[in-house]
């Protein structure tokens, strides 16, 4: 048995596509103490058009890492996950095509294109990045979730799911799952949780963060530290605004820092948790910000290590995160094929579907019965309760991307010694002026 994927060509017309057979791969272990759904022998996914007479084929764009072409686990786990969406709806068929997750060629630009000039090849359903959502509401690419998908899955919505999948206070995307970083400590190094920032400059150890940023914009932890100073990036009348008082406190916790030796430039190197994780397995010294994947992991090979949160400015600072998804969003607007999009979305949302994904993931589940499935009586799943009550999703909103790189900008220059807190904030308070 196999499934067929059809790999998008960049372009309107979707040239020379590619179909790609790949074998059925078996799970090699077993995910307790979530079930996977039990798979029927059905007829493979297929690329050609199904007669009308014999249903209809939805066309479903997504991504590698959500595919049936994700590596091991995760791709057998969506593999099987759509046979049996297959064997228990037979009147409809799915056509899987990947598509880049970003830039040129990818799920917002290839949307974008379609629309203008292909629109018959626009899918049923598709794979976002939820920084993407804004933009594509804006563009009228997306149909509404609000009355539309099943209401007990609405409703079972983890806050911090709902709040990703929210533009305009209307739900336009649901995630398959959360991701977040938090911080992890040496417990032989601090007598108390390092939760302030006068904590971390006062334990004369070591502290790890990714400050590189992604794609030239600001890093998760400055980000999370700005907002949790209660600061915004819109003032009373919505207009972007750089609220200077906040960054430079944030800035001058950096320079304290990097002047304690408690940080230096080498964290501008690293664009990810994951790229300073096996500087902390190392010794375990410390304190190093760390992805829920990567704490999930690797627990057991811990030792004298605990969690907590980002560390905040002072003790009537609520601690934030920055969370990040890829959200399921339906395109069509015919109502028989909305119908049947939805069956699939919903399918990848049921409870048993939602936990095994994103156990294998590592990921956090969007809804709360998904979520109180994996987290059983574990604390660490109390720990990210607590996290996801406070969470805010990555910025999205128009001008972000401008932001993001001047905020990033005035980070690398305190970091690297080329300003002063005060001279970088006044950098990036008149960058963003007109």
């Amino acid at each position: 048995m196999a499934v067929t994927v059809v790999v998008g060509c960049q372009g309107g017309t979707l040239p020379g596509e590619i179909n790609q057979v790949l074998p059925t791969v078996q799970p090699t272990t077993t995910m307790a103490p979530v079930t996977t759904p039990t798979l029927v022998i059905t007829p493979t996914l297929t690329a050609t058009t199904t007669p009308e007479s014999e249903g209809l084929t939805l066309t479903f764009w997504t991504i590698e890492a959500i595919s049936p072409k994700a590596p091991a686990e995760l791709g057998s786990f969506m593999a099987g996950s759509l046979r049996a969406f297959e064997a228990n709806n037979p009147d409809i068929k799915v056509k899987v095509l990947l598509k880049k997750p970003s830039g040129k060629g990818g799920i917002l630009d290839f949307l974008r294109t379609a629309r203008e000039a292909a629109p018959a090849i626009l899918p049923d359903v598709a794979i976002m990045n939820a920084t993407d959502l804004t933009q594509a509401q804006a563009n009228g690419l997306l149909q509404t979730l609000d009355n539309r998908l099943d209401r007990s899955i609405v409703q079972d919505l983890l806050p911090a799911a709902r709040k990703m999948g929210t533009v305009d206070e209307r739900l336009m995307g649901v995630p398959l799952s959360l991701e977040m970083e938090h911080t992890i400590y040496n417990t032989a190094t601090f007598t108390t949780t390092p939760i302030l920032w006068s904590d971390v400059l006062s334990s004369n150890s070591r502290y790890l963060f990714p400050a590189k940023g992604t794609n030239g914009l600001v890093n998760d932890a400055t980000l999370a530290q700005y907002f949790s100073a209660e600061g915004s990036f819109h003032n009373d009348q919505g207009t972007l605004q750089i609220d200077d008082r906040i960054l430079r406190r944030v800035l001058t916790f950096y320079q304290q820092a990097l002047e304690l030796g408690i940080i230096d430039s080498t964290v501008l190197d690293a664009a990810t948790s994951e790229e300073l994780w096996p500087i902390y397995l190392e010794d375990q010294t410390g304190l190093a910000q760390v992805s829920v994947r990567q704490y999930l992991t690797d627990r057991e090979a811990l030792t004298n290590s605990t969690f907590t949160a980002l560390p905040v400015p002072d003790k009537d600072s609520t601690p934030v995160t920055i969370s990040h998804g890829w959200v399921l969003v339906l395109i069509t607007d015919d109502l028989e094929r909305q119908r049947a999009a939805l069956r699939l979305i919903e399918w990848f949302l049921s409870t048993s579907n939602n936990a095994t994904w994103n156990n294998i993931n590592k990921s956090i589940p969007s809804r709360d019965t998904a979520f109180q499935q994996l987290a059983g009586n574990d604390p660490y799943w109390a720990f990210l309760t607590e996290q996801l009550n406070t969470a805010q999703p990555q910025p999205g909103f128009a001008g972000y991307d401008q932001l993001g790189r001047i905020f990033q900008q005035a980070v690398e220059q305190v970091l690297r010694g080329e300003a002063t807190p005060g001279e970088a904030t006044a950098t990036a308070v008149d960058a963003l002026t007109p």
